[in-house]
């Protein structure tokens, strides 16, 4: 067998091929003959050497590829490739539609009521602005007068003409918030202003219905105090006094279902 050294295998250098002691010397023919194999070692050392020249080679794409900034040009023409890069990406990736922006149409005076700002008020209305202005909801200044449990804003915009006996879109009146939201004086000074005490929702509740479900029971007092009616049915044909057995049923069923269990302290 024949044996060939690395460095002929780089360089294709040709060379007598020795003869074996099996036959005589063989000429070589020009060039590597289709049937050579190469030995485990020398097939180890070409696979290396391809490998360290296609490093080379993605080492030198990657050097010239490289922008050097010597001068102010190199620096200018770098900034205009990335401006190119940015439109190309642009171009490619479809612009989105602008989402619909919700808008709920209220006016300073709106916000300033609700955060109770009584000087921001009073400026407001000096100025001329709107006190029966509604928003998204239908709901003017006082609805969220009362929401805030400002009773001084209150007052100050009963004074100058707003409606007690506002609705907005659910047919809730300013006395159906204040109840909500469990501001008891601003419940009481709407019923002196003439607010209507049962005033229907469109669920038919009154304000003495929404007292029952959410457990105000000093908004209760004041507005059965003010004459409000106990068989006034709502939508679904509850009156706010099987609310309130409907409402002590399910306490008694909660609290029976916790007796004995091992968790519940005595």
């Amino acid at each position: 067998m024949d044996f060939i050294s690395i460095q002929q295998l780089v360089s294709g250098e040709r060379g007598e091929r020795k003869a074996s002691r099996f036959g005589p010397e063989v000429p070589d023919p020009g060039g590597w003959p289709m049937d050579w194999r190469l030995g485990p070692q020398e097939a180890v050392a070409r696979e290396k050497l391809k490998s360290e020249e296609e490093k080379k080679k993605k080492l030198e794409r990657f050097t010239s590829s490289r922008l050097t900034l010597e001068t102010l040009a190199d620096l200018e023409d770098l900034v205009q490739r990335r401006k190119e890069k940015r439109l190309r990406l642009r171009r490619r990736v479809p612009p989105r539609e602008p989402e619909p922006k919700v808008t709920l149409h209220r006016t300073a005076l709106h916000w300033a009521c609700l955060k109770g700002h009584i000087q921001l008020v009073n400026k407001l209305l000096a100025a001329g602005a709107t006190v029966d202005a509604r928003d998204l909801l239908d709901r003017t200044p006082v609805f969220w007068a009362c929401r805030g449990g400002h009773l001084d804003i209150l007052k100050l915009l009963l004074n100058q003409g707003a409606q007690v006996n506002a609705r907005d879109k659910i047919w809730s009146t300013p006395l159906h918030v204040a109840v909500r939201t469990g501001h008891s004086n601003c419940l009481e000074h709407l019923i002196e202003c003439g607010a209507h005490v049962d005033a229907q929702d469109k669920e038919g509740d009154t304000a003495l219905h929404e007292a029952v479900r959410h457990g105000h029971y000093k908004a209760m007092k004041l507005l059965l105090l003010y004459g409000a009616k106990l068989g006034v049915q709502n939508v679904a044909s509850m009156t706010p006094v099987q609310l309130a057995r409907d409402w002590q049923r399910g306490i008694q069923e909660a609290l029976q279902a916790h007796i004995g269990h091992p968790r519940t302290r005595c």
